[in-house]
């Protein structure tokens, strides 16, 4: 394992340089952060160019050694870990790994369900709503102009790994919208003012579910192309449902009812 101790180092600099979007996408890299987080990467070794470790970690007791081989593998002082890191107290290990690249034809054909978030602005909703549309098998989350970039540190570690799971498009387009339609996708909308009771809806494949921020809902342009709304009853005393907690509670309903006609056409 190489050691670095300069934070002039080209990789040190590199890493630094990726808390900021237009370094991220200019180098099409992205810093991740923490065991957990660094332990699913590495399940993607294509992936993955540079393991960072802070001295006085156990070389055998971290992942660190799964890399060697095929990455490089720096040691680096706690406060080069620090100053790479978004962190205010990083975990001892950090990478270096490229933005996963998706094909948009590929996750259209699949005719499965996806999920169009419309000006999501906080990180760690995004990093939340990523996170369930990986457990609920989401085919892939669009992401109106407007939104967060999805590799902004906090949504990364908010995703705990879902980021190099799940197809993410952002800046998607009117355009693109309109071959979804083409495609045969359904647009649905959650709208605090009215629809059907989201336990009520009958999802059918393939679908797009949209979902608006807090501060402005969903935009006009969309609700246009939506045949289906829908809502989550709650408390009157409450004025709306985090973004991310209604995101779980309609996918994992809609995921219920596809799995449930799945079993009856199975008998």
């Amino acid at each position: 394992m190489k050691i670095i101790s300069s934070q002039d180092n080209q990789f040190i600099k590199l890493a630094s340089s990726l808390k900021h979007k237009k370094y991220r996408d200019a180098q099409g890299l992205f810093l991740v952060e923490g065991r957990r987080a660094v332990a699913e990467a590495l399940d993607k070794p294509e992936l993955v160019q540079a393991v960072f470790q802070e001295q006085g970690m156990a070389e055998d007791s971290s992942d660190c050694s799964r890399a060697e081989g095929w990455a490089d593998c720096f040691m680096i002082e706690p406060r080069l870990m620090k100053y790479i890191c978004n962190t205010e107290e990083p975990q001892g290990i950090a990478a270096l790994v490229k933005k996963p690249v998706w094909s948009w034809e590929a996750v259209v054909n699949q005719r499965g369900m996806l999920v169009l978030l419309d000006r999501i602005s906080d990180p760690g909703n995004l990093g939340s709503i990523l996170r369930t549309c990986w457990a609920f098998d989401v085919g892939g989350v669009l992401l109106s102009p407007g939104c967060v970039d999805p590799f902004n540190p906090k949504v990364v570690r908010s995703t705990m790994g879902a980021i190099l799971d799940v197809p993410v498009f952002s800046d998607v387009s009117a355009e693109q919208c309109n071959n979804l339609e083409r495609a045969g996708y359904q647009f649905m909308s959650t709208d605090i003012g009215g629809g059907d009771v989201y336990s009520a809806v009958k999802y059918r494949l393939p679908l797009v579910i949209i979902f608006g921020s807090e501060a402005w809902g969903v935009s006009e342009d969309l609700k246009k192309r939506c045949k289906i709304f829908t809502y989550i009853p709650m408390n009157p005393q409450v004025d709306s449902l985090n973004v991310a907690a209604a995101c779980a509670i309609i996918v994992a309903e809609a995921r219920r009812q596809f799995q449930a006609g799945a079993e009856m056409t199975d008998l």
